[in-house]
């Protein structure tokens, strides 16, 4: 069930273990994709096709948060994963979603965008391309790069913060194509990590140019590269930039690019149909369009899983809007034994890499940047430096975009989280500081908001990562999780065949 494409990646060679290295020198004299020699702004082009991850965090980042619940233990554990990531245990396995596999699938995303910006220099140097020529291209790689180790960090680091980033173990930061298996990396720290995302960031994100995608929303796009930049520059604290990019990828007025929720609410009467109607890429919403392989689609059959409880919680639940925001509520929810439930936006589908034995891989399709999201982080970014009114405003953006026909203000945000009365009114140990009152409650509706639009998503769990929330996760006949404030647990432990071949752990 793996994708069995000639992608070779030297760094994930390495740290999947010696065994790995049968024969080779010979995998050393390919190329990632099994091509020729990169020698024309074409090559580069379809080369960087495989500098997006196939694999995405998606389904262990869900079950580390708190939108997933034990539905008890009189229902089977399907998949030992599942079980491992929900109760914060070390994840042995290595089949699809693994911490191995993200690990393996992004390096060689990192190692596609190497080639390709190796490639880039040689050409110009040689005369075969200009600078301008290529620069299209260029940006590309460079955003790649840089989504590559920004998912990487958020998986396997702890949140970015002032305080101790400049000591929390990173993630090594492959800027090169590697000519050697065995290459001595250290991991550095998460500043250094966030350092680097910026340099590749902030150098190409003004080279993109959208009319050189055959299918724009599958790549990064002006808009798509922007949303990106406002998360990251989120995360990182800067918060200007995060409005001034988030700006650039949703407009000061992001009315005109609403998600249609007519057309999905009225998609059809199956998972698939509705699925395609969410993540469909000429959806003006969608910015960016991934399919990974993954296993998402079937988590609603575990013993830990979306329960009703959660949905309630989630997008049926009060909120500064009053008892439910229309579009959310209205979302088709489908259910297995009236105790697991999941909304259609990561559907199942396979592709078959040998029809005739049956061999191939299940996959998803994943929309990472949304305008909704975009909206959100636009607004924390506001939050945060103080400017309350243009908070307000996005967040009402948000609102409206979710149903809902009349505005909000300011102290009906902050009144509703400092009440207390909704499981979503939380208990921040911010990396920043909050200030208590309307900063605090513009904050906790951020984070309440882009729950809803993140539901099955895997984001959830960096918000409270990232503000220090404790939370439960209740073990039906056993004692439960507990999770603090910065909890050592939320970074993800490396692989076992990683830290095997030399790279320090995460401590526990």
């Amino acid at each position: 069930m793996k994708n069995f494409r000639n992608i070779i990646n030297k760094f994930a060679l390495l740290l999947a273990g010696s065994a790995m290295f049968v024969s080779c020198n010979d995998y050393l004299d390919e190329m990632p994709d099994n091509r020729t020699t990169i020698d024309s702004p074409e090559k580069v082009t379809m080369m960087l096709v495989s500098a997006y991850p196939e694999v995405l965090p998606l389904v262990v980042l869900e079950q580390m948060s708190d939108n997933t619940d034990d539905r008890g233990k009189k229902f089977n554990v399907s998949n030992d994963l599942w079980e491992d990531a929900y109760r914060f245990q070390h994840i042995s396995s290595t089949s699809t979603d693994s911490p191995e596999e993200i690990w393996n699938a992004t390096y060689r995303a990192i190692a596609a965008a190497n080639h390709a910006l190796e490639g880039i220099e040689k050409m110009i140097a040689s005369g075969k391309a200009t600078a301008e020529e290529i620069a299209p291209q260029k940006g590309e790689a460079l955003l790649c790069r840089a989504y590559a180790h920004f998912t990487l960090c958020n998986v396997f680091c702890q949140a970015y913060n002032p305080e101790t980033s400049a000591t929390d173990a990173g993630i090594p930061y492959v800027t090169k194509p590697e000519k050697t298996v065995f290459v001595d990396y250290e991991r550095g720290t998460v500043a250094d990590v966030y350092q680097k995302i910026a340099e590749d960031l902030e150098a190409g994100v003004g080279l993109i140019d959208d009319t050189k995608y055959a299918k724009p929303k599958f790549h990064f796009t002006t808009k798509a590269a922007n949303a990106f930049a406002a998360k990251f520059y989120l995360y990182y604290g800067k918060y200007e930039q995060a409005v001034k990019c988030a700006t650039a990828a949703i407009g000061e007025d992001p009315t005109p690019s609403f998600r249609d929720w007519d057309t999905f609410n009225n998609a059809g009467t199956t998972p698939a149909e509705y699925t395609n109607a969410y993540n469909n890429s000429e959806e003006p919403a969608n910015l960016f369009v991934q399919g990974v392989q993954s296993l998402a689609g079937r988590l609603f059959s575990g013993r830990y899983v979306v329960t009703r409880t959660k949905i309630d919680e989630v997008v049926e639940g009060a909120g500064p809007w009053g008892s439910t925001l229309p579009n959310y509520s209205d979302m088709p929810v489908y259910q297995n034994q009236n105790t697991s439930m999941f909304i259609p936006k990561q559907y199942e589908y396979f592709q078959y890499t040998d029809i005739v034995q049956g061999i191939g891989y299940p996959y998803v399709i994943n929309v990472p940047f949304t305008v909704e999201k975009t909206i959100v982080d636009r607004a924390e970014a506001y939050a945060l430096m103080g400017d309350f009114e243009s908070a307000t405003r996005d967040l009402n953006y948000f609102y409206q975009q979710g149903g809902l026909t009349r505005t909000v203000t300011t102290e009906q945000i902050a009144a509703f989280y400092a009440a207390g009365e909704t499981p979503n009114s939380l208990t921040l140990a911010p990396r920043m500081t909050v200030a208590e009152g309307t900063q605090n409650g513009l904050v906790q509706a951020c984070l309440h908001a882009r729950r809803i639009a993140t539901l099955h998503e895997g984001d959830r769990i960096l918000d409270l990562k990232r503000y220090g929330v404790a939370f439960t996760h209740v073990i039906d006949g056993d004692a439960n999780i507990e999770i603090e404030p910065f909890d050592k647990r939320l970074a993800v432990q490396l692989p076992a065949a990683v830290i095997s071949a030399g790279i320090p752990g995460n401590p526990r």
